[in-house]
């Protein structure tokens, strides 16, 4: 037959399911029953030593001596620098069938795989905030080109459309230029009616030809560069419509991440809420 530890039946109890009460912890716990005066059995983890003995006194102002003097259960977080592990502490207080207190069920248990799922959380936590914040200025940055592109996709329209406008000017220069070349060959001629009389005229004239002869050559040559630039703007034109579609694809996708990354934020936060109360 077992021994018993104490008159009280609850205390006794507890002492027989000492033994089989790891098994309901995944973390590391340690256990005591004591009476108003001292530990009646200690089992502490070897993770988790409180450094109790049967037969040690309760000391006074502790967690114990105060869960029995105000008969209700104390819950108390225990930092590192105690016992060299941190964990919570509970003393719950056992009465007698009169309702007095005639001892207490201590249990401790390690806060050391809490505080690493705290500490995983908040590292998550923040390396998400940073790599989102990265995220946001980058779609930002993306965003910025994008309307950047829309811009210079404006100004390049107003430049094929000026470049388009020089036709006519052109086509008046030629027209000038034509006329100018009727009316030195008719110059030409006339000073060759009128022979030595008209032998001055016909210099004025010769040049007045050559000017046209120049005048339509570089018309020509107007046109064509105009030509270029035109077929030049219509390409870059091209080139900035597509990479305006890649941009505005990347911003998209940029928003996508950064949606994600507020969920796996949020669910950081709940893994921190959740080791709080582990």
């Amino acid at each position: 037959m077992e021994k018993l530890i104490s008159d009280n039946e609850v205390l006794n109890s507890f002492n027989t399911l000492l033994p089989y009460l790891p098994y309901f912890f995944d973390d590391d716990v340690s256990f005591g029953v004591a009476d108003t005066q001292a530990y009646l059995n200690v089992s502490c983890n070897p993770n988790l030593d409180l450094k109790l003995k049967e037969g040690d006194g309760i000391p006074q102002g502790g967690a114990v001596c105060m869960a029995m003097q105000n008969d209700k259960v104390l819950v108390k977080n225990v930092p590192k620098e105690v016992y060299g592990v941190p964990f919570r502490s509970y003393a719950i207080p056992v009465h007698n069938k009169q309702g007095t207190v005639e001892g207490c069920i201590v249990i401790g248990k390690s806060l050391v795989k809490r505080n690493e799922l705290m500490s995983i959380s908040q590292t998550l936590s923040s390396a998400l905030g940073q790599i989102s914040d990265a995220v946001n200025n980058l779609s930002s940055g993306v965003q910025d080109v994008v309307n950047m592109n829309e811009d210079i996709v404006l100004k390049v329209q107003e430049a094929d459309k000026s470049s388009k406008n020089t036709d006519e000017i052109l086509n008046f220069i030629q027209a000038i230029s034509s006329k100018t070349n009727m009316l030195g060959l008719n110059a030409a001629i006339e000073a060759a009616r009128a022979g030595d009389a008209g032998r001055g005229f016909k210099v004025v004239a010769t040049e007045i030809r050559k000017l046209s002869t120049s005048t339509s050559e570089s018309v020509k040559k107007v046109d064509d560069v105009l030509k270029n630039i035109g077929s030049s703007i219509k390409s870059i034109n091209e080139k900035i419509g597509k990479s305006t579609g890649v941009f505005e694809g990347q911003a998209a996708t940029l928003q996508e991440i950064a949606a994600s990354l507020e969920e796996l934020n949020s669910t950081a936060e709940m893994m921190g809420d959740l080791a709080e109360k582990i």
